[in-house]
């Protein structure tokens, strides 16, 4: 958090003075340090604040003397006033060249917004530059034999000269470790380009006569992933992966099979139910109830769907003892909540702190102080539980922070399944 002045908030009354929209009470004769728990902004954005220095009722004390009711709200839009100088741009600045960091002008190295990086194209992708052909081919596969330079293709069980390369041709070799783009040059097949991510090339030939597109991806393994095909273009899916009588995708993970060569009907269908299945249920069951698809968990013994909802709370610098706001933003959850609009169950909490401390981070719903789920973070910057706790339709969830010292920059994921 950003230094600022002192600004200390003193109760002298006999009761205790909540300050709503920051989310905070003050106890009778008492006082806190809002340098600590608060920012420029939520201070100078607090209208409760104001009107309960207005009113008298709570004290400013600038580090030096208590200040009348009357200087503590000019102390208040002093802070505002340095917190917009301080943190924001002008609207001629934003519009002037050189005078704001966030000018396209000043902004280097600016990637290609939702374009890809087309290269020049290829004929093919090659198993390997070998002197004797690949083993255990499939139809389409090429590669480049290294004691003649020629490309070969297999064709209906046997291996077909594709002739001699030209200046300038280009192939994909799918035995280098990025999938590298190789071009004939000067009597030679030499290394022309390490693909990087976003990069897209056309192909001649698939391996099945025609031209695809691919897209090289290295986020997760570097290989050139396709990304369209002439046969998707009025064509089957059959056609499009070419796999023979059976419709099989392969990846490295295993193989997955759908097989409709027999029917006519979607090789796929799960019935819609307008209720939970109730006998034989097994982990990892799928329903389709309402339209929605759903895995049955055996150990909290219901069906959860398969998409999750997640919800997030949070308050940027010290915090303790308070609730945490929406989406880490202004309004604090007790003043409000995320409401259901269906029963669900709360399937994982995680939380992190900007740095190493101790809370409890509980949820609370509809206003009630008992709390629900709670994540302890001992010592640590952050951690994650899976609660399973159900909740219904119209509930509405809050989150609290519980500690006895300060926590910085507090953040709650709640994640959410629908539940039947």
């Amino acid at each position: 958090m950003a230094e600022m002045w002192t600004c200390i908030i003193k109760n002298n009354g006999a009761s205790p003075v909540t300050i709503e929209d920051l989310g905070i009470s003050i106890d009778a004769t008492s006082q806190i340090d809002f340098h600590e728990l608060f920012d420029y902004t939520e201070i100078a954005d607090s209208d409760d604040l104001r009107d309960l220095v207005t009113a008298g009722t709570l004290v400013i004390n600038d580090g030096s003397s208590d200040l009348s009711s009357a200087d503590g709200v000019e102390f208040l839009a002093i802070v505002h006033i340095y917190y917009l100088t301080e943190n924001f741009y002008t609207k001629t600045q934003l519009q002037t060249s050189g005078q704001s960091s966030v000018h396209w002008d000043n902004i280097t190295d600016k990637p290609d917004f939702g374009a890809f990086h087309w290269l020049d194209p290829a004929i093919c992708r090659i198993l390997e530059f070998s002197a004797t052909p690949p083993s255990s081919p499939t139809e389409g596969d090429f590669y480049i034999d290294t004691d003649d330079d020629h490309l070969y293709k297999y064709v209906s069980s046997s291996w077909v000269d594709q002739g001699a390369p030209s200046e300038g041709d280009r192939v994909i070799n799918l035995d280098s470790t990025s999938e590298d783009i190789y071009e004939f040059e000067s009597g030679s097949w030499v290394l022309n380009k390490t693909p990087e991510e976003g990069d897209a090339i056309i192909l001649t030939d698939d391996g099945d006569g025609k031209s695809a597109m691919y897209t090289y991806v290295n986020s997760i393994q570097n290989e050139w992933i396709k990304i369209a095909d002439v046969d998707l273009l009025g064509g089957t899916l059959q056609q499009a992966y070419d796999k023979g009588s059976n419709i099989n995708i392969n990846n490295t993970r295993g193989p997955v099979t759908f097989d409709a060569s027999s029917s006519t009907s979607s090789p796929i269908n799960i019935t819609e139910l307008s209720s939970s299945p109730t006998t034989n249920l097994n982990d990892g069951d799928l329903a389709n109830i309402d339209g929605r698809l759903y895995l049955y968990d055996s150990t909290a013994s219901m069906f959860i769907s398969v998409t999750r909802q997640y919800v997030t709370f949070g308050r940027r610098g010290n915090t303790r003892n308070q609730f945490l706001n929406f989406g880490v933003g202004v309004l604090p959850s007790n003043n409000s909540g995320y409401r259901m609009d269906e029963d669900m169950v709360i399937t994982k909490i995680t939380g992190q702190f900007d740095s190493s401390g101790t809370a409890d981070l509980h949820i609370r719903k509809n206003d009630a102080v008992t709390n629900i789920a709670t994540l302890s973070i001992n010592a640590a910057t952050g951690g994650g539980t899976e609660p399973m706790v159900s909740i219904n339709a119209d509930d509405f969830l809050q989150s609290y922070c519980e500690n006895s010292s300060n926590v910085s920059d507090p953040v709650v994921i709640v994640e959410l399944a629908y539940r039947k």
